[in-house]
């Protein structure tokens, strides 16, 4: 099965599967699309470990994908102890960096033979606490933003999938001009404009369709799309550098015509942050 293939059958069975679950399964403030957000961390935290060890730095991908696990598991869990998404994201946070203080803290009782490797062994897990696991958490706060969460969710899907399709579209049948950036050649500055375009196109649909959401100007729901889209590039852009700087074309083979779970995951972990903070300055979704 081409790549292309691929791409058409995830877009048009795994998008509206997607949408399905959130729009029939809202129980638990979103709890079906918190466990799918927990398994894509979860799983991009172990290809992220598998990098690590492909670049020669002895680390244990299983405990990476743990750690990824935790952060988003106690943002969704903070929810249900304070009401309020900044609340949960304070408390979340607050654990999630007693956790990390834990793990590391491990390093300071190594034998005497693993101290050369502390520096790049620590590095490595406490990085999988911010990426995937930190930035996984905003998914997480943006599934369960009360009370408009189903409107929330497919807002920043219209974003960034619209940006992720249109991007991949404008590169394919427009991109000439290449090799702009180190790494990920690949891209086009053709594609980038046609991902700014979809991000605006999917911010429009939604600004339209949920207009109760939106008690903004239009103006500023696009300059928020316009943010997202830059965070969206940036997100696929740095997992392009994690690759290269490991030597590897994909971060796994999991997901159909687009790689692995970090490989999915990539653009929604930068993209995210941005999209809650602006909805929390522009009071949408309240």
């Amino acid at each position: 099965m081409s790549n292309l293939t691929q791409r058409l059958l995830l877009f048009f069975v795994g998008v509206p599967a997607i949408i399905a679950i959130v729009v029939f399964l809202p129980q638990g403030r979103h709890a079906a699309v918190v466990a799918l957000l927990l398994l894509f961390s979860g799983g991009s935290g172990v290809e992220l470990g598998r990098l690590f060890v492909d670049k020669g730095i002895a680390v244990k991908p299983a405990v990476f994908g743990a750690i990824a696990a935790v952060g988003p598991g106690l943002f969704y869990a903070a929810l249900f102890i304070k009401r309020g998404s900044l609340a949960a994201a304070g408390i979340g946070s607050f654990v999630a960096a007693i956790l990390a203080v834990i793990v590391l803290s491990a390093f300071a009782f190594s034998p005497k033979e693993k101290i050369p490797d502390i520096l790049p062994r620590a590095t490595g897990y406490g990085f999988a606490f911010i990426y995937p696991g930190l930035l996984a958490g905003f998914l997480v706060l943006i599934a369960a933003q009360p009370p408009r969460a189903t409107e929330a969710i497919i807002t920043f899907a219209c974003m960034t999938f619209g940006n992720d399709s249109l991007a991949w579209l404008a590169g394919t049948t427009l991109g000439k001009r290449r090799g702009l950036i180190a790494v990920s050649p690949n891209k086009s500055l053709e594609g980038f404009f046609g991902g700014v375009a979809g991000s605006l196109a999917g911010g429009l649909a939604a600004y339209f369709a949920f207009p109760a959401s939106f008690p903004i100007p239009v103006w500023a729901l696009l300059l928020m799309a316009v943010a997202v889209a830059l965070a969206t590039v940036l997100g696929d852009l740095f997992e392009s550098g994690l690759k290269r700087s490991a030597g590897a074309k994909d971060s796994g083979g999991v997901v159909p015509g687009r790689g692995g779970f970090l490989d999915s995951f990539d653009s929604l972990l930068f993209a995210a942050p941005v999209f809650f903070g602006l909805a929390v300055l522009l009071r949408l979704f309240r």
